[in-house]
């Protein structure tokens, strides 16, 4: 049976992050004075805070600030920003305060900044009696950039943080959340975080589909992947099932029918459902071909073993074929001798010919030659099963060389080659696994000598009478 494992477990790990891994954008920076009036929100049961007042004089340097950073003047920006509350922070109250380092951090973390970035975030954090909502995006911000930062448990610790007042965290919030277990398990090599991080990453499909929403693509392969590590292969199966209904791309086709090969293993599984998931590993391969998908030696080949293996050598021969006279499929012993052997199960002996012809030529040994001369030997062309078991001799490495005189003995023999199928078997006779059968031709082929010279004989007592 075909299962793939390596080759499934190649093909995951190397497309598994491919654009998963992405920050969501940070919350833009607001110096709206929404967040001094927040009356009635989610937050309503936090103790009650006093939140100072953002003065008109501020506001206008955040604005003034705000119109250079929406140009990405980035410089000017700092500028105004300094100029008007960096060297007044003594004369600003926690609010304020709390806004002058909330755009600094937007400034630093617009140009990558990302140490600036945190140190500002922090500062924010360190101010009093800050409004609910603005302290949650900070905390949910520094989330993020320790993210960027890959320090993966920073970033968990404040989303866990951030969780703490959140009734209705976003689908966004929980795949990060997500994300950050899974890069932290990826970098310890401990697979426990895999399964903290799984439960927010479903959740956060569940509520896009409540919402009637389609979840993420990429949302599915996070789930993939830390699924596969943890050796869960029905929950990969699952949603590589659920992949080529949404986004039938090769990868998933090719991953699936690896993973119906991969499940065939599992333990305790009757022989009825064990045969059913191979059908399912053939019927996916099979469709992946037919839509095209299968373009490489390694594909094509395995689609023709999986038709080998389901006894359907005919399929398996024209699959490796076609790929051949393509190009697609290499020109190498192996694949040859595969197609070889499939012509051969489809009993078109002749059309295995020359395919083995051509593994035989390429190989370090004689046996494919001694194949060559079986195949002859079956289409009753003995002359050429003497010549090619011949090559195959005189090439040497034979598994079973004294099997390659017993058969050229018997081609002889079918030729009239009395003597020359003798001298084969009194060869065969030197192993000790043909001697009997040897000994038996020998045997029988020096009867026959004689019954053909005493035919010979008499045919020529019979003429000379006449």
């Amino acid at each position: 049976m075909t299962t793939f494992s390596k080759f499934t477990k190649t093909l995951i790990s190397a497309t598994a992050l491919a654009g998963v891994l992405a920050v969501f954008p940070l919350a833009s920076v607001s110096t709206d004075r929404a967040y001094a009036a927040e009356e009635e929100s989610k937050y309503a049961n936090r103790k009650t805070r006093k939140t100072p007042a953002l003065r008109e004089k501020v506001y206008k340097v955040l604005g003034k600030a705000q119109e250079f950073a929406d140009a990405e003047n980035w410089v000017e920006a700092n500028k105004v920003l300094e100029d008007g509350l960096g060297q007044k922070l003594d004369s600003l109250n926690s609010y304020e305060r709390a806004q002058y380092y909330n755009f600094k951090g937007f400034l630093a973390y617009s140009q990558e900044k990302y140490n600036e970035a945190i140190a500002a975030y922090q500062n924010v954090l360190r101010q009093e009696n800050l409004p609910p909502a603005m302290e949650d995006n900070m905390i949910y911000t520094l989330a993020q950039l320790y993210f960027v930062k890959e320090d993966y448990q920073k970033s968990i610790d404040y989303m866990n943080r951030w969780m703490e007042y959140q009734e209705a965290p976003s689908e966004q919030a929980l795949i990060l959340l997500g994300q950050a277990y899974y890069a932290l398990g990826d970098k310890k090599n401990d697979l426990s975080y895999y399964r903290k991080g799984i439960p927010y990453i479903e959740q956060a499909i569940s509520l896009y589909e409540e919402k009637g929403k389609e979840p993420k693509e990429n949302w599915y392969l996070l789930l993939r992947v830390m699924y596969f590590e943890l050796k869960e292969y029905q929950k990969v199966t699952d949603i590589l099932e659920l992949l080529v209904t949404k986004w039938p791309k090769k990868e998933y086709w090719i991953q699936l029918a690896g993973m119906y090969g991969e499940l065939t293993n599992e333990p305790g599984l009757s022989a009825a459902e064990k045969k059913e998931l191979e059908k399912k590993q053939l019927t996916v391969y099979e469709l992946a071909h037919r839509q095209g998908l299968l373009e490489k030696n390694s594909e094509l080949v395995n689609m023709s073993q999986l038709f080998l293996y389901h006894e359907i050598p005919y399929k398996a021969a024209k699959v490796l074929a076609e790929g051949l006279k393509k190009g697609l499929v290499e020109q190498n012993k192996k694949n040859w001798e595969y197609l070889s052997q499939a012509y051969i199960n489809s009993q078109e002996m002749r059309k295995a010919l020359e395919p083995l012809k051509k593994a035989a030529e390429m190989s370090g040994d004689g046996n494919l030659y001694m194949r060559l001369g079986q195949v002859y030997m079956q289409l009753d062309d003995y002359e050429n099963a003497t010549k090619y078991i011949g090559l195959a001799l005189d090439k040497g490495g034979l598994k079973r060389p004294d099997t390659a005189h017993v058969v050229r003995g018997m081609a002889y023999f079918n030729m009239g080659e009395l003597e020359k199928a003798r001298q084969e078997f009194v060869k065969a006779k030197k192993y000790d696994r043909s001697r009997n059968m040897a000994n038996k031709w020998i045997s029988y082929l020096s009867k026959e000598a004689k019954r053909l010279a005493d035919i010979k004989e008499f045919l020529g007592e019979d003429k000379r009478k006449k």
